[in-house]
């Protein structure tokens, strides 16, 4: 179960869509979290207004003194975050691909060198089976490299 801070990035980097944060508000509270704004979320219903829903995250996020991070800052989660998939063997090359886009804020080296790394998705059909073996390896050695650095927003 994701820890709040978590929850935090991954809502402002749309990984977490509004219908489905009052079931992560239920299974905090069934991990020990509790607010009185975490509460209500856990008794909405998937149909509840979504501004509503919005408004009442922001509340828990305060309650539990978690800062939701900047979109800029949420992005740099997702990489971090996909890095250390990447790592485990949890998503592939491709899937990260798929995610990764060139516009996004990158900071240090190892992230910039993550996103070089990954590149435009639609290259992939003009590679041979070797050039996409050597772009795989790349992509994880810079993951690997990405995952062993500090995350840029407490987990």
């Amino acid at each position: 179960m994701d820890q709040p801070a978590t929850i935090a990035w991954k809502y402002e980097a749309n990984l977490i869509r509004e219908e489905d944060l009052p079931m992560l508000a239920a299974h905090l509270l069934a991990a020990g979290q509790d607010s009185p704004s975490l509460r209500d979320l856990a008794g909405c219903s998937r149909r509840e207004h979504p501004a509503e829903i919005r408004q009442l995250f922001g509340h828990i996020m305060e309650e539990l003194a978690v800062r939701i991070p900047d979109y800029e800052t949420a992005e740099r989660c997702l990489l971090h975050h996909m890095a250390t998939q990447l790592s485990a063997g949890a998503m592939s090359p491709k899937e990260a691909a798929t995610r990764v886009w060139q516009g996004i804020e990158a900071l240090t080296d190892p992230e910039r060198e993550f996103v070089a790394a990954v590149g435009p998705e639609y290259h992939l059909d003009f590679m041979s089976p070797e050039e996409i073996r050597a772009w795989e390896n790349a992509v994880r050695l810079s993951a690997k490299t990405l995952a062993g650095t500090a995350f840029p927003y407490p987990q």
